[in-house]
């Protein structure tokens, strides 16, 4: 570890040695060049400054030279003038040489500015007059220029100051300019040296960020060389197959995982084609469109939010494996890649089969104790209802002393035999479904204190004595299901009756403050439960002793109700016992105050006690009676007797249907279990036929009690259920719930009778005339106007109806009563349309022409 961290050291000392060295060697060129610059800029300078003079000096010099030139002319006019006859060429080459150089002096560019002085313009003017008009005398004949001599030298004279001025002018001017050009140029210079200047730095500053970048640089490539080589080494140790396709499905890598779920070294794969290779004949098409979104740039589309899909591989060894796939694009320079990571999920799926086919066998396990419970249900509740209702006829026929001890143990023996069914059917309902509750006003104290009276005779036969006991003063009803707590009191002094012999049973019943909250304890003095026996108590079929040597009957699910009930409301429960001393089980309920009078607690009763008027009678009430089993038809049709009512059997569902649609009946008490036809089915043929029986009410004569069963009863038209085994109590209330109209006086009267009324003849004329009336009166309701009253077409269908009741066509006459009360409630233009509609119906579906009198 030293030795790396000195080589690590001494490397870096070197590259800072070598940075510093050419940052140093950075700094000597930037320093020579601006040396050079400024040597440079100082050069230039002399050079402008002597360019500039030169300039100046010519120009100078011109000026200068033409004065001369004016004094040479001079001179030769002078000479002309002391010898007429010299030499004329030299004046004319000197006048010419004079003009030229005054006319550069007037047109040239250099003088362009000393033209616009004043002086120097006036002076100019002079001389130019002067020379423009001597020109006739040089370029006349010798003798006219002999002859003018004299003039010409007065003009001359005269305007050698005008040029003596231009030519001062001219040395002042341009002495000026060159002055104001040459620092013109030198701050020019300077600007230049500047900005080079400038340019140095800056490109001084662009090489030493180009140095630091490249240093940057190079430590980006260790870095990057670091991280490829971090990634290079997930990439080889994943768990998952990482395979890489170019956009012609051609792999480009394959790790080590790889190599293991599929089969090939990375030799094989590299080159291949990933359809070729990895993809079973059913995934062909889908690798196919994702290289060709591939190849077209498009976005990779995910089948679920995290991009896992299920699939499955192909293996070297030709057979596929299950896998999960996430797919994702990429590129590189050689174009774009699909990047797929795959996971081996045999062992995943393999265990999601065994879940499956567990949770298959504990479905058909359900399914086999729901068709074990529905058989018992119903197989067992048959012979009981025989039983005890045969039981209950022979204590109602007035038996001798010893025959009514005979039945009554054996009402005792039945009545725990159906306890123990009730446990079991209330268990597996209460365990696999969610509990309801009916939440009515009662008043708890009445309600425990009436059920308890009922129990005394139960806890005297074991010796016991049954108190109960009330606390708290506050007297409000309380909101909550009456039947469940009932339930729970009844299994809890049960259980109290039964492990106590000769001993005492108290109820307690404790209000606690104005809240709603009660407080149910139920003590005895029997033989108690041991200490690690009361953590289990509340379990399903526990009954704490051997099958053989228990002393109680019982199934051991009552407790587990009591506990399933009280938390369905929301209660608590809690048991304090001690072997051989006794037991006290504690319930707390919260419930809320009702907002209902005093007065309702006088309703809260037992159907037994509140609804079975024995005093109340249903003579000459028609039942139909259909029950396959003998027994049941015996004891239901004995009680229906003993009421009054006139009883017709069918055997089965089938029969029924039959009877139904030939007599008309006050109620139907209909079994759910049948051959040929069950109840549910033979219900909804009754209603959806036009017998007599349209609108009978039909009550489920079964043993299948669940919410589940009585939502299809009533989907089957329905009114009630009357769940077996049959008591009287309960009968008798159905009885007066559904017999409480009286005898339909204006049941439809039989053909006998309106034979026997009007005559064969008469009757016959009667069916005619009402037919003749549906027909014409539904074409009125259906073909009615718009402006129409709804009233006048309310008081025809309820004349339509009065004629359907005469012949006994029920289900025709409470469609016209449905129409008529449509009609009259029709306010609007689209409702009237509605009951016209209505009407058209009601005409399209029945054939007049074939009612018949209805008995």
């Amino acid at each position: 570890m030293a030795r790396g961290s000195g080589l690590r050291l001494m490397r870096h000392g070197f590259g800072s040695r070598r940075a510093r060295i050419g940052l140093g060697f950075f700094f000597l060129v930037i320093v020579t060049a601006f040396v050079g610059v400024l040597h440079f800029s100082r050069d230039m300078r002399d050079q402008i400054q002597a360019l500039s003079t030169a300039n100046s000096d010519s120009t100078q010099w011109f000026l200068a030279q033409s004065e001369v030139e004016m004094f040479a002319l001079r001179n030769a006019v002078m000479a002309l003038n002391a010898d007429p006859d010299g030499d004329l060429e030299a004046l004319r080459n000197r006048f010419d040489i004079l003009y030229s150089r005054i006319n550069t002096v007037e047109f040239g560019q250099n003088f362009a500015r000393l033209r616009q002085e004043p002086a120097v313009a006036a002076a100019l003017q002079s001389v130019k007059t002067m020379l423009v008009d001597a020109i006739p005398l040089i370029d006349g004949d010798d003798a006219t220029l002999r002859a003018a001599v004299p003039d010409l030298l007065d003009r001359i004279e005269a305007v050698a100051p005008d040029l003596r001025t231009i030519s001062l002018e001219g040395i002042t001017h341009f002495s000026q300019t060159s002055d104001a050009r040459r620092q013109t140029v030198v701050a020019t210079l300077d600007e230049l040296a500047g900005i080079i200047l400038l340019l140095f730095i800056v490109l001084a500053g662009g090489v030493l960020f180009l140095f630091l970048t490249i240093g940057s640089i190079i430590a980006q490539r260790d870095s990057i060389t670091l991280a490829r080589n971090r990634l290079n080494a997930l990439f080889e140790t994943s768990i998952d197959a990482i395979v890489v396709a170019d956009h012609r499905g051609t792999i480009r890598n394959f790790n080590s995982a790889a190599e293991r779920i599929y089969g090939y070294t990375r030799a094989e794969a590299i080159g291949a084609d990933i359809r070729d290779l990895l993809t079973p004949p059913e995934r062909l098409e889908a690798v196919e469109a994702l290289l060709e979104r591939l190849r077209r740039g498009e976005p990779l589309v995910n089948d679920n939010a995290a991009g896992i899909t299920q699939s499955r591989a192909l293996h070297k060894q030709g057979h596929t494996i299950p896998v999960e796939v996430s797919v994702s694009f990429n590129e590189d320079r050689d174009g774009h890649l699909l990047v797929a990571y795959v996971r081996d999920v045999t062992r995943r799926v393999e265990t999601e089969a065994e879940l499956i086919a567990a949770r298959d066998r504990a479905l058909e396990g359900e399914r086999a104790k729901a068709r074990m419970i529905a058989v018992m249900n119903h197989e067992m509740r048959t012979p009981l209802n025989g039983i005890l209702g045969t039981l209950d006829l022979m204590q109602h026929g007035a038996p001798s002393a010893e025959q009514g001890r005979y039945l009554t143990a054996m009402r005792h023996s039945a009545d725990l035999l159906l306890h123990h069914v009730n446990d079991v059917l209330d268990a597996s309902r209460t365990y696999n479904e969610q509990v309801q509750l009916n939440l009515t006003p009662f008043d708890p104290a009445a309600t425990i204190r009436d059920l308890l009276d009922g129990l005394r005779a139960s806890a005297s036969q074991r010796g016991n004595e049954l108190t109960f006991e009330s606390f708290g003063q506050d007297d409000r009803l309380l909101l909550g299901d009456v039947g469940k707590i009932r339930q729970v009191v009844v299994n809890l002094v049960g259980n109290a009756i039964k492990f106590t012999q000769d001993g005492q049973i108290t109820v307690q019943l404790d209000r606690i403050g104005r809240s709603g909250l009660i407080e149910l304890q139920v003590g005895d003095t029997g033989t108690g439960i041991a200490d690690q026996d009361l953590d289990r108590i509340f379990d399903e079929f526990v009954t704490l002793g051997s099958f053989f040597d228990r002393k109680a009957e019982g199934t051991g699910l009552g407790l587990a109700i009591v506990k399933r009930l009280v938390t369905a409301m929301n209660g608590e429960i809690d048991v304090v016992s001690e072997l051989g001393e006794g037991s006290a089980f504690t319930i707390r309920l919260p419930l809320a105050i009702a907002d209902e009078p005093a007065s309702v607690a006088a309703q809260d009763l037992t159907p037994a006690t509140a609804l079975a008027h024995h005093d109340d009678r249903h003579d000459d009430r028609r039942i139909l009676l259909v029950e396959d089993n003998e027994i049941n038809r015996l004891v239901a049709r004995e009680m229906l007797k003993s009421y009054g009512c006139v009883v017709t059997e069918a055997v089965d569902g089938m029969a029924g249907v039959e009877a139904a649609q030939h007599h008309p009946f006050d109620l139907v008490l209909m079994d759910i279990s049948m051959p040929r036809l069950n109840g549910v089915d033979a219900a909804d043929r009754i209603r959806a036929g036009d017998g007599a029986n349209a609108a009978t009410p039909i009550i489920a004569l079964t043993a299948h009690a669940t919410p589940e069963d009585l939502a299809r009863f009533r989907a089957a038209g329905m009114e009630d259920a009357l769940i077996k085994p049959l008591d009287r109590a309960v009968l008798k209330a159905l009885l007066d719930r559904h017999l409480a109209r009286p005898a339909p006086l204006s049941r439809p009267r039989p053909a006998s009778d309106l034979a026997s009324l009007l005559g064969a003849d008469a009757a016959a004329d009667l069916l005619d005339r009402v037919r003749r009336e549906l027909d014409d009166g539904l074409a009125r309701l259906s073909e009615a106007p718009a402006d129409m009253e709804p009233d006048d077409l309310a008081r025809l269908a309820h004349k339509m109806a009065g004629s359907a009741a005469v012949i006994g066509q029920e289900r025709m006459r409470a469609a016209l009563a449905r129409l008529e009360t449509g009609f009259r409630a029709a306010c609007t233009p689209q409702s009237r349309e509605t009951m016209r509609k209505d009407a058209s119906l009601l005409r399209a579906t029945t054939d007049c022409t074939k009612l018949q009198i209805r008995t």
